[in-house]
């Protein structure tokens, strides 16, 4: 049984969002935390600007979701020291088909802010390789997540929902060309990641040249400003920086703000009357939060950008049916081969008492081959065993399969569970 907790920009304000944003540091120790409190068999993170999504797996506990989900909440505020209700920032989702369709179609992008958008599919890729690398995943959640980077890529290759390089940093560079005449504006990008990137390709791409970058690892700032053909700026002088620039774009992983309320009052006292756009595409914000009486001060974040998202979905409503399509062809066989594997145990529990029986009655041994172990031929009655063994086993693993809706039907595999398996 697998289970999905999300906390994203659909329930949940930036405000909430950046509290539960995971490391991946936090999220090996989150875990094992879950793995101690809650006997969870996996666990994958993915955790960006706009969503923290909580996938877990949990076998043998049909019809304990509930306990589990509430089990989960539990440790997740306790393990970001959230005091107040969680709740209704939370969407929550149980069962393969429910979490699986999910994941399909944020992978796909259907589930974006920006329809369509191609980031997510790396970002998904990359929780479940760091998942996968640090041996938090369990069988269910391994083949789903393979399964999904397959069916999104099938469905970015045979739609046009992902046509046009839109993403949160086009829908950016977008509002802030609309405030600014960008060509005579000086711009700091501040980070050298993914969304630093898509920022940077926007604003060349509106032949934008006067960009400079600064970052916390000179290294990786120094490549960055190399590969796009940027000046770099020292990251220790971030504030003095902020004196000459007429837009800052800050896309960095910082887990605190690295701007205050009295650095930027003092920055815009030195600058007097000029004026300064500063866009925040950072979550967990790197920008403090209460910055509307700064005269002067223009400051934007991602939840400011859902007016242009809202255009740019309608633009790409025409594909979703399309996408959703592809998506249900992936997701019925995902479906089918998790819900069978509910009936895993009950059919190796049938198999096991039947061969007991046999054996413990007949004295042969039941091995589906004709010869014995010491090398010699078995007796006749040994291998009529073994056809009675495979023809009745084979049967009832049939009609269970069949009595269960091969594993979907819940209340059907509670009664199949309490007939067949061992007692615990």
């Amino acid at each position: 049984m697998i289970g999905l907790i999300s906390i994203n920009y659909r329930t949940s304000p930036i405000e909430i969002r950046e509290k539960f944003f995971f490391q991946d540091e936090e999220k090996i120790k989150f875990n094992q935390l879950l793995v101690k409190e809650c006997a969870i068999d996996g666990l994958v993170v993915i955790s960006t600007c706009n969503r923290t999504e909580i996938y877990y797996e949990f076998e043998n506990h049909i019809g304990e979701e509930k306990r589990i989900f509430h089990l989960i909440m539990k440790c997740l505020v306790e393990f970001k020291h959230y005091p107040e209700g969680l709740s209704p920032y939370v969407s929550k989702k149980h069962g393969s088909l429910n979490v699986s369709r999910h994941l399909f179609r944020l992978i796909s992008g259907l589930e974006s802010m920006i329809v369509g958008e191609f980031q997510i599919y790396d970002q998904v890729k990359e929780a479940f390789y760091f998942a996968q690398k640090n041996k938090m995943l369990g069988p269910i959640l391994d083949r789903m997540f393979q399964k999904s980077i397959e069916t999104g890529k099938f469905v970015r290759s045979n739609t046009s929902i992902g046509k046009g390089a839109i993403s949160v940093s086009y829908a950016a560079v977008e509002i802030i060309s609309k405030k600014y005449n960008l060509e005579k504006s000086k711009i700091l990008c501040v980070g050298a990641g993914e969304t630093s990137k898509l920022s940077v390709k926007h604003l060349l791409n509106k032949n934008i040249k006067n960009i400079s970058v600064t970052n916390r690892n000179k290294k990786r700032g120094d490549q960055f400003a190399h590969k796009f053909g940027l000046d770099v700026l020292p990251f220790k002088g971030l504030l003095e920086n902020l004196l000459s620039v007429d837009v800052a774009i800050f896309c960095t992983s910082s887990s605190s703000p690295l701007i205050s309320r009295e650095d930027l009052l003092n920055i815009m006292k030195k600058r007097k009357d000029q004026k300064l756009l500063i866009v925040d595409l950072s979550v967990p914000r790197n920008i403090e939060a209460d910055m509307s009486e700064i005269d002067g001060l223009d400051l934007i974040n991602v939840d400011g950008l859902k007016d242009i998202v809202n255009k740019n979905y309608n633009k790409r409503k025409a594909e979703i049916n399309k996408a959703q399509l592809l998506i249900d062809e992936y997701l019925t066989e995902f479906d089918e081969w998790a819900s069978s594997r509910q009936l895993r145990p009950s059919i190796l529990s049938i198999k096991s008492k039947i061969k007991n029986l046999i054996e413990n009655n007949y004295k042969v041994e039941l091995n589906g081959s004709l010869v014995s172990k010491d090398g010699g031929k078995k007796s006749d009655l040994g291998i009529k065993m073994n056809k009675v063994y495979s023809k009745l086993s084979d049967h009832l693993v049939r009609k269970i399969r069949v009595a269960s809706n091969n594993g979907k039907d819940k209340n059907a595999l509670k009664i199949i569970k309490k007939i067949f398996e061992d007692d615990q």
